[in-house]
């Protein structure tokens, strides 16, 4: 059986061996009793520990039962995912006109060009031609 445990000395979460007495922390060479160690999560995979650990530090305390999601840095990123996970092409459109359009209830061609700077005029050209989004003044398109 193998246990999570943070070092006494400089709180770093690391697998143990609760067969054995003690053993040294690889970070800063302090014993750990653990006898008396607080034991965060215990289990006979020390694979399932390992993976566990990342979430001995989030605020909302240890081991959470889902890791939070990821997070995009960079917004081009996640619009372009949200959109490869859609395969339908009209579904497509219409889901990247609702998302253009969430803010300020329109959209400009250079904010499709900043997300997707290859496929904007095609798209665009699209969601005008199949009725996904008009143009109610010049150069600001919005969902219909």
């Amino acid at each position: 059986m193998f246990g999570v445990i943070l070092c006494s000395g400089c709180g770093s979460p690391r697998v143990i061996d609760l067969s054995s007495a003690s053993s040294r922390c690889p970070r800063c060479s302090k014993t750990a009793d653990h006898r008396r160690a607080k034991v965060h999560k215990r289990s006979r995979d020390q694979g399932e520990l390992r993976e566990a650990m990342w979430s001995l530090h989030s605020p909302k305390g240890f081991f959470d039962d889902t890791p939070p999601p990821p997070k995009d840095s960079d917004p081009r990123q996640g619009f372009a995912r949200s959109l490869e996970a859609i395969s339908d092409p009209e579904e497509r459109l219409s889901h990247a006109a609702r998302v253009l359009s969430e803010g300020k209830g329109h959209f400009s061609r250079k904010d499709l060009e900043d997300l997707l700077a290859d496929e904007a005029e095609a798209m665009l050209k699209a969601m005008l031609e199949q009725g996904i989004v008009y143009e109610p003044r010049p150069g600001v398109y919005q969902a219909i």
